[in-house]
């Protein structure tokens, strides 16, 4: 085992618990009570939800998974009412989540988020500490009407930092427009049969570029890219397109599975386009490109999300091709050692 590894497995233990309450590791067994509780808080939290199985099997099912991850579980008379974890994105980078059955009388929700982010600091801060990460940051994602998650990120010491909009366009009868023939805009589909395709290292590289000049955007390694794809169950590299201009690769769009099980919903999870294609239709061919492609598969809809102060202006790019406004998250972060 690596000193990584080490260091991000290296235990917190939780401080004193109310009475009653138990807590233990999370496991592969306790995905179906999981999968239960997390969409029933994010029903309580923007009134739907769109969890699947596989994004809560995700947690357990590869080693790059178990060495970044850190699940407790809280447990009532044997009963799963709780889940504390923290995911490390990058060394300096941890997400927290808390999620505890909101049909528990106030006080115990309450008493128990609290400790559930303090429990996260502490974790992200001795994983930190085992890299030689002198300032992580903690994540939190609140929804624009979970007014529970708002009240205790605030109190923790959580910032607002942005907002991000998912949007949706849907596709009953849906009908692309046709193409411009003077258009120097070609998509295809990347082909990206294994690791060695050089579609997968023109994505890498298309997307990587074009994302340098946007909100918290932090370089990956190809292979560390490349190793995040092999852990997600719902990627989708059958959706994947690359746009080119006279040969050139411009812009690259991938398609992804995360609202397959729930709406019958593709999702568009990036979308960039290199500077010398912006502005010359490339990011709509790609879209509607994949509209068309996902209604052929009997999609009903497709979805996406957008930083709401884009650099680019994508949020009207997505409502000039027909896709309207749904929902509104934020991204809430705290400096522990600031």
């Amino acid at each position: 085992m690596t000193d990584n590894t080490s260091a991000a497995m290296k235990p917190v233990i939780p401080g004193p618990l109310p009475e009653g309450i138990a807590v233990r590791t999370a496991g592969a067994d306790d995905v179906p009570a999981l999968l239960e509780l997390l969409r029933a808080d994010e029903l309580a939290a923007m009134g739907e939800t769109s969890l699947s199985a596989g994004e809560v099997d995700e947690w357990f099912d590869t080693p790059r998974a178990l060495e970044r991850n850190t699940a407790l579980v809280l447990q009532r008379d044997g009963v799963l009412i709780g889940v504390w974890r923290v995911f490390r994105n990058f060394d300096d980078k941890y997400w927290a989540q808390v999620a505890i059955d909101r049909s528990l009388p106030a006080e115990l929700v309450d008493e128990l988020w609290e400790g559930g982010l303090a429990w996260a600091e502490q974790v992200a801060l001795t994983i930190a500490d085992g890299l030689g990460v002198t300032g992580p940051r903690l994540d939190l994602w609140v929804n624009e009407h979970d007014a529970l998650t708002r009240r205790h990120a605030e109190a923790f010491g959580f910032q607002q930092m942005r907002a991000f909009i998912e949007m949706q366009i849907d596709l009953d009868g849906y009908v692309a427009p046709k193409p411009d023939p003077a258009s120097p805009v070609v998509v295809r589909q990347a082909e990206v049969p294994d690791d060695g395709a050089a579609d997968l290292r023109t994505m890498y590289q298309v997307i990587s570029e074009s994302f340098r000049d946007h909100y918290d955007f932090q370089l990956r390694s190809f292979e560390d890219w490349v190793e995040t794809k092999h852990s997600d169950q719902l990627a989708d590299p059958t959706h994947w397109y690359l746009a080119e201009i006279d040969g050139e690769a411009v812009g690259g769009l991938m398609g992804h599975n995360s609202y397959l099980e729930a709406d019958n919903a593709g999702y568009v999870a990036n979308l960039g386009v290199l500077r010398q294609g912006r502005g010359r239709g490339v990011a709509k061919a790609l879209l509607r490109t994949s509209f068309t492609r996902y209604a052929a598969d009997g999609r009903s809809a497709v979805k996406l999300h957008v930083d709401a102060e884009s650099p680019t202006g994508a949020t009207h790019l997505y409502e000039s091709v027909g896709m309207y406004r749904r929902l509104v998250g934020f991204d809430f972060h705290k400096w522990p050692r600031a």
